[in-house]
């Protein structure tokens, strides 16, 4: 007791279909206040098999089921979390979000290790992860070439990495790269630096809603952590620019 209300969207995974922890299920989800001008649409139908797909309404694009998994059955996705998206409305707008958790980098060969250059196997998935989120975004722009759409998560590659080339697809920019180079990291692995988390928004979106973007370094640098992970956070004004 005490805080703000939050509410939460998720979509329970097959039984261990989604990679990690066996018989943790992990997967990706919605936590949002509720007390900020921001709802969720809800459309039933959402499970783990059934694929969300881009609906043209009067009103402009909604989802068929929300919250909705993208794709599930792409062979990208096999042993991974699904990307999940989420119709809101926030202050009288639409807004659509996309959560995501690439796969992980574990198979890679090391930075510094006996071949190189190191061989990146996990590269092959995050690929097709990407494209397969990226297209998803095409068809929403294709209804409405305005519409506000942000793709988030733990995307496991860096900011000039091809899978991140893939995401943005033209129609997305990468907020890590409006940062300074110095402050360009959300992880530190073997004492490197790097960035894994990454908030992507819409070209419309970032030209017409005032943004502040940050990465909050609080975890990453330090052995005393609650995640391995800084929190990136991302405030935009949906009241629009003057």
């Amino acid at each position: 007791e005490g805080g703000p209300l939050y509410e939460y969207r998720q979509i329970d995974p097959l039984n261990n279909a989604d990679g990690g922890q066996p018989g943790g299920n992990i997967r990706v989800g919605f936590l949002f206040r509720t007390d900020r001008g921001l709802s969720f649409v809800d459309r039933p139908g959402g499970d783990a098999v059934t694929p969300v797909e881009v609906v043209d309404r009067p009103s402009g694009p909604q989802l068929s089921i929300s919250p909705g998994r993208i794709d599930p059955a792409n062979p990208g996705f096999v042993a991974t979390r699904k990307s999940l998206v989420g119709e809101f409305k926030a202050r009288g707008k639409k807004l659509f979000v996309v959560v995501n958790h690439f796969s992980s980098k574990g198979d890679d060969q090391p930075l510094f290790g006996r071949f190189q250059p190191p061989i990146r196997f996990s590269e092959v998935a995050r690929h097709q992860q990407a494209q397969v989120v990226n297209d998803f975004v095409d068809d929403l722009l294709a209804v409405d070439p305005n519409a506000n759409v942000v793709v988030l998560g733990d995307i496991n590659d860096f900011e000039f990495s091809e899978t991140i080339d893939i995401l943005e697809g033209g129609v997305l920019t990468t907020l890590m790269k409006t940062l300074p180079a110095e402050e360009r990291y959300s992880y530190v692995f073997e004492g490197n630096s790097q960035t894994l988390d990454q908030i992507l928004v819409s070209n419309y979106l970032l030209s017409r809603f005032p943004l502040v973007y940050d990465v909050v370094h609080v975890n990453a640098e330090f052995a005393d952590q609650a995640s391995d992970h800084d929190p990136s956070v991302a405030r935009i004004d949906l009241t629009g620019r003057p």
